[in-house]
């Protein structure tokens, strides 16, 4: 009975702590600050929790903390399709059509919602999945986020 009843303890704690997945990935976690929420690393990286949609234009600003000078140099985005496993660029190099870039350059915001430094920038996704955005500042790796797209 006392091993029936601490397996149904155990299996309830386990679900509790599951994380978001979607098609076997598991997506990015959804964090605050200053009353937002974003998806990303709490700390490092982040964007505002959106739904993202294929071939639709969505305006992104991405958020950055830490220090000053691991955050700078060119922006790169490597969009890869989890399910196919394609790497395509996927921000827009101009909002207007579905032209997509690997990189803007090095031109950084202010602060914003308790980031130390932002990013504006434009995605566009031709497919609908799961997507893995693996971000490099100045050349090298700085952090990755999963997002679902519709």
């Amino acid at each position: 009975m006392r091993f029936a009843f601490l397996l149904i303890i155990l299996a309830t704690i386990v679900v509790g702590c599951e994380k978001e997945t979607v098609n076997n990935f598991e997506v990015s976690p959804i964090f605050e600050s200053n009353d937002y929420e974003f998806k990303g690393i709490e700390g490092k990286i982040g964007i505002q929790n959106t739904t993202f949609k294929a071939q639709e234009y969505q305006k992104v600003l991405w958020h950055f903390w830490g220090d000053h000078e691991e955050i700078k140099g060119d922006f790169r985005v490597v969009g890869t399709h989890l399910e196919t496993g394609e790497k395509k660029p996927v921000l827009l190099i101009y909002p207007e059509g579905n032209e997509t870039t690997w990189e803007y350059d090095d031109h950084f915001t202010q602060p914003n919602l308790g980031a130390d430094k932002t990013k504006p920038s434009a995605l566009w996704f031709d497919k609908s999945g799961v997507w893995k955005l693996d971000v490099s500042l100045g050349g090298s790796h700085f952090a990755e986020i999963i997002v679902e797209v519709k």
